[in-house]
């Protein structure tokens, strides 16, 4: 695979990030899952950050992009009680999420997403825009299908050269290095640009208090948010109180002018999507509404003729089975 984004096939990039995680996620589960793991600390850590963030928020429904096994989907719905639907590239992260969670859930590229515009009022996504080649693409359809607010988080860069893309796959599959200018450049004016994960408090998590039990480590995880949110910044003078991730929110765009400021309304029910040309999709109705039934084989784009195979009652929407007859 060439080193030069530009040149890079997105379509095999996809591919390609696709069975790495699929192969992946067969051994171990990315997002913990009941029991605590010590290794994903840091998924704990963004866990507090997103239903911090979340708390201060009105909405009805809500679509995870890169939702993996469904963990914080499955955290969304039961604190706040709404509808959450979750798109991503891994069939087998998708199935987890399905089956474990009873979620509500599609494969998807995140550069091209199978709703209408202004299917939710909340669209959220927790890192995974520092492996999309086209980042604009995804906060642009991120913004066109929320009617009110777009979040996302994503690893903070500390210097310029932080490190190079990896664009082979070779360690995490970072692609984008997102300092402070490019956040701005990519999310806009109307942003709000926060951050969390100190690396001071972080330091004393990794070292010790992800070891602890439940009540002990919970201190160090809810001390860490605290010193974050008070006194780091990702540009801090003092390198201990630099923050290592962002946590961004701006405006939705989808639905009527303003949705992203009007008061509250009740929430349309989401459907799937072609995400060739945002067409209806004909086949059985439980998967139209949601729920996928487990005897349909496919769904068909009503507009652009566009065929999408579903497997374990899981649509998948990254790769037509049948390609588009007209756009």
């Amino acid at each position: 695979m060439t080193e030069d984004r530009e040149s890079l096939s997105r379509g095999d990039f996809a591919h390609a990030v696709r069975k790495d995680v699929d192969s992946a996620l067969s051994t171990y589960d990315h997002h913990p899952h009941g029991d605590y793991t010590p290794a994903a600390f840091r998924h704990y850590i963004r866990r507090i950050a997103l239903l911090d963030a979340l708390a201060g928020l009105e909405f009805r429904s809500a679509l995870d992009v890169g939702c993996a096994e469904g963990y914080f989907m499955a955290l969304v719905r039961e604190r706040f009680g709404v509808d959450v639907w979750g798109v991503d590239l891994s069939p087998v992260a998708l199935a987890k999420a399905h089956y474990k969670h009873g979620l509500t859930v599609a494969a998807a590229d995140a550069t091209r997403l199978p709703f209408a515009d202004g299917s939710f009022d909340l669209v959220y996504s927790t890192e995974v825009i520092e492996h999309v080649l086209d980042p604009d693409l995804m906060v642009a359809e991120m913004r066109r299908l929320a009617r009110r607010t777009v979040l996302v988080t994503t690893p903070v860069s500390q210097t310029e050269d932080e490190h190079e893309p990896d664009f082979e796959l070779r360690a995490e599959g970072h692609v984008n290095n997102f300092d402070p200018a490019t956040v701005r450049r990519l999310f806009g004016p109307q942003a709000t640009l926060g951050s969390f994960r100190c690396n001071a408090t972080l330091a004393m998590i990794v070292g010790a208090g992800r070891y602890l039990p439940a009540g002990a480590r919970d201190v160090f995880y809810r001390l860490d948010h605290r010193v974050s949110q008070r006194w780091g910044a990702p540009t801090h003078r003092v390198k201990p109180l630099r923050n290592r991730d962002w946590l961004i929110t701006v405006p939705g765009l989808g639905g009527a002018a303003g949705a992203a400021t009007a008061p509250a309304a009740a929430a349309d029910d989401p459907q799937w999507r072609c995400p060739a040309c945002h067409g209806p999709l004909q086949g059985d109705a439980q998967q139209q509404a949601g729920q996928p039934s487990e005897h349909e084989q496919s769904l068909r784009c009503a507009s652009c003729g566009a065929v999408y195979a579903v497997a374990g009652g899981v649509p998948d929407f990254f790769e037509a089975v049948t390609p588009p007859s007209a756009l």
